[in-house]
């Protein structure tokens, strides 16, 4: 594995480490008018599909190229699609019911193709397993 993807799934681990620990202390401790915002479920699904990738390539050596694969059970209104998947890399978008047009993508590893661009901004994902989301409503 690259160091740079190394990294990344690091990166991605001790967030989805500390987004549950965080989830969990904030629903502790905040009014129970909180909730989530779309940007923020969606972050978080791409987030454990990342994680479900890379236990699925420890596995096959190759990622998986359809999310059911993954076996992921996304929250109601969230769909994630690999938008492309092979045996160095991965891209994929998740879109929230709530906010039609707008999206958010991520890629790790490498792929022929550029990097994922976001429905509503036309943004092109920049950093290595870092979600990047349209500005939502």
């Amino acid at each position: 594995m690259h160091a740079s993807r190394t990294l990344a799934v690091a990166a991605l681990a001790a967030a989805l480490s500390l987004g549950r620990c965080g989830r969990a202390a904030a629903q502790a401790g905040t009014p129970a008018g909180w909730q989530a915002t779309p940007a923020s479920v969606l972050k978080g699904a791409l987030r454990s599909l990342a994680a479900s990738q890379e236990r699925y390539r420890a596995v096959h050596a190759v990622y998986a190229a359809t999310a059911d694969r993954l076996g992921l059970k996304a929250d109601p209104g969230v769909r994630l699609e690999i938008l492309a998947a092979g045996a160095d890399g991965w891209q994929a978008k998740a879109v929230h019911a709530a906010q039609p047009g707008r999206s958010c993508v991520v890629w790790v590893g490498t792929l022929a193709a550029e990097a994922p661009r976001t429905d509503g901004d036309r943004e092109m994902a920049g950093e290595e397993g870092v979600p990047l989301c349209d500005r939502m409503r």
